[in-house]
């Protein structure tokens, strides 16, 4: 079966295996662990992040182990001993995984993931699980914030040319996650059904010796149906050949140069005395949450966001860390060790963790309860606690696993416990506070 589907074992650090090699010769390496996946901060000071990416990392860890290419290659680098050449060469990941859903806002210490299995199965996935959630979640939360100040106006995701193309089939995945509409991309569409849409490019204008040929081409065979661009010479001008060229009918018109709020409101003046009051405004160029914020008073029925959404919007990378904060010793039966760093400005707080969003009457977000320390399921609250994790992965099979638009929809119907005040603010404190329980402890 393996050799059916591509290998994901190498996407990985070199001191992963030469930290197995040390730890299979000292007999560690099937000690029990708990590893939890979370963030210090939020970029940029947001008041909140978007997790996304869980899915992902199941299918790679279905598909995580060793081939004989990566053998070979491993033996000829002299990466590690023979004796763990052996142990990789019949890898696979048994543990279990308990994670938010995707979809979910998370703050800093949330625990957005927790790996509980052998040390050096756990250790072998870091690095390939912490660059999916990484990246999906930044782009999943780069889209929330650009959905969130478009308002309720429709937005489009078109950054597959501004990144490699495996990232961009996963960003518009994290993107539809995050609330936009569409987007651009295929093979998003085709692999995960996200609804895929497109204009019309400067190229295809400059290709006809006047603009009025082009409308006119795109009209009889792509439809009248479809948008016009119309700021390859002079905005003005475009419109009046789309209008011409469609009879009146066109679906609507994009710019991508200029003033783009001036631009949008001179184009609904034209339109509507042209006779097509029901062609659509959408406008497109590196626009951002802040940008379109700032373009909420013009006409604009459509946002098309491209290489600022699929690159984070400013923050390429969630952020999240791995760390182990609970081990067995010497393959003992009693409790877990917990375990934690101390160093400073990386102080962490040792034990697995259960998280629950404390809720208020009003159905906003008070804190993120954080309860470790062995705390019995049976003392956790209930009554205006809402649970944030469920179990994805039980001895390496995936369970229980939210399809696309359940994440999406789960994102839709939470993302109001933040205050639509604070919402897009940034360079401040998260929306709301982590607390640990019981209280005490330093998380730094």
């Amino acid at each position: 079966m393996h050799n059916k589907q591509k290998s994901y074992a190498f996407h990985t650090d070199h001191y992963e295996l030469t930290m197995i090699d040390a730890l299979l010769q000292s007999n560690q390496i099937d000690k029990k662990s708990v590893f939890e996946v979370f963030a210090r901060e939020l970029p940029l000071g947001r008041s909140f992040g978007v997790f996304a990416g869980s899915n992902r990392v199941l299918s790679h860890l279905e598909s995580f182990y060793f081939d004989d290419d990566m053998l070979r290659f491993i033996s000829d680098q002299e990466i590690v001993s023979r004796e763990t050449q052996q142990y990789l060469s019949s890898f696979r990941f048994t543990g279990d995984i308990t994670s938010y859903h995707e979809g979910e806002t998370y703050f800093p210490y949330s625990p957005v993931m927790t790996i509980e299995a052998k040390l050096g199965e756990a250790l072998l996935i870091e690095t390939l699980l912490l660059s999916i959630v990484n990246f999906d979640s930044a782009i999943a939360t780069a889209a929330a914030r650009i959905v969130l100040a478009a308002g309720g106006r429709f937005v489009m995701e078109a950054g597959s040319r501004r990144i490699d193309p495996d990232a961009a089939v996963n960003a518009a995945r994290a993107a539809y996650i995050g609330g936009v509409d569409v987007t651009s991309n295929l093979e998003a569409g085709r692999i995960w059904g996200i609804p895929t849409t497109g204009t019309a490019s400067h190229a295809f204008t400059l290709a006809f010796q006047t603009e009025l040929e082009a409308f006119e081409a795109q009209a009889k065979y792509l439809g009248a149906n479809s948008i016009f661009l119309v700021d390859t010479y002079d905005i003005e001008s475009g419109i009046r050949n789309a209008v011409l060229a469609s009879n009146s009918k066109l679906k609507g018109i994009r710019i991508d140069s200029g003033d783009l709020g001036i631009a949008a409101k001179e184009a609904r003046v034209l339109l509507d005395k042209l006779g097509a009051s029901q062609a659509q405004i959408m406008v497109s160029g590196d626009l951002d949450e802040y940008k379109i914020k700032d373009l909420m008073h013009a006409p604009i029925d459509a946002f098309e966001s491209g290489h600022k959404l699929v690159t984070g919007s400013g923050a390429a990378s969630a952020g999240f860390v791995y760390k182990l904060v609970a081990v067995e010793d010497d393959h003992s039966d009693t409790a877990m060790r917990t375990v934690q760093k101390k160093s400073k400005g990386k102080v962490s707080r040792g034990g697995k963790k259960i998280a629950m969003r404390k809720i208020g009457f009003d159905g906003t977000a008070i804190e993120e309860s954080i309860f470790t320390n062995g705390i019995s399921e049976k003392s956790l609250p209930s009554n205006g606690y809402r649970n944030l994790q469920s179990q994805i992965m039980r001895l390496g099979q995936s369970v229980d696993i939210a399809n696309l638009e359940d994440s999406r929809n789960h994102l839709m119907k939470i993302r109001a416990e933040i205050p639509e005040t604070i919402q897009l603010r940034v360079g401040a404190q998260p929306a709301i506070p982590s607390v640990n329980y019981p209280k005490g402890n330093t998380d730094g």
